[in-house]
């Protein structure tokens, strides 16, 4: 285990894990707010829905953190957001473009994903944010719901990842610790993947079909459909 008592967090490392954000949801009672689980691999990683998160051993950056501060836990249902713009900003920094953001929790550069994030938890106690970012793996499976690509194939070289976390995790800290929202509603809606994309979108077993019109004041996705702006908190997203 690590501690950074400048940044006020701790980081604790795994060769081989199940998953990040299972270790952090089995013992968060036990661990302080802004713990950070890292690991080589995971062996039953996830993302939304129960889908399965593969990455190869080594190659790419696969965490969790933990937040138990009741100020940031009001802000629970947009933190996987501002999460998702945290690194889609660091990944400017490698002189990438084409970075964007589609909504709730995909990190994507072009047409590609190249970060996901999980938030998990009970919120009246702990939230679990899981990021899975490619770093340096060069190939993907085929069966792939979107084509995936790597921090380091964009950058066209090889990123050490212990600087990565490094520079990372101090910037999650000092970033949430510090929220600005409109700095990030700004990001977001300069960066929205989704902006004007028809899209058929399932809400509480409902099917809605429109265009998105953006990002509205409280990070829900707007959709137009049949002459109803709906406002859209949660749900599963699929682009026509």
């Amino acid at each position: 285990m690590f501690y950074n008592k400048a940044m006020q967090y701790k980081q604790i490392h795994f060769d081989e894990i199940d998953s990040t954000n299972t270790y952090l949801k089995n013992t968060y009672r036990l661990l302080d707010n802004f713990t950070f689980v890292s690991t080589d691999y995971q062996s039953h990683g996830k993302g939304r829905n129960d889908r399965v998160w593969s990455s190869k051993k080594g190659e790419n950056l696969m965490f969790s953190f933990l937040i138990k501060d009741k100020a940031l836990l009001d802000k629970a249902p947009i933190i996987s957001l501002l999460s998702a713009v945290i690194i889609a900003k660091a990944l400017e920094t490698y002189k990438i473009k084409g970075v964007s953001i589609k909504w709730p929790n995909d990190v994507l550069i072009g047409d590609k994903k190249v970060c996901g994030i999980l938030a998990e938890g009970e919120l009246s106690n702990y939230l679990v944010v899981g990021i899975g970012l490619n770093v340096n793996q060069k190939e993907f499976p085929n069966d792939l719901r979107r084509p995936a690509t790597s921090l380091s194939i964009e950058a066209k070289q090889d990123i050490d990842i212990e600087q990565l976390k490094e520079k990372l995790f101090p910037n999650i800290v000092n970033s949430l610790s510090d929220i600005h929202t409109n700095d990030y509603l700004e990001y977001f809606r300069k960066h929205n993947y989704l902006q004007n994309k028809r899209v058929r979108v399932l809400v509480n077993n409902q099917v809605f079909i429109g265009e998105v019109m953006g990002i509205d004041d409280n990070f829900c996705l707007q959709i137009l459909s049949r002459d109803m702006l709906l406002h859209i908190d949660s749900g599963e997203i699929e682009i026509l």
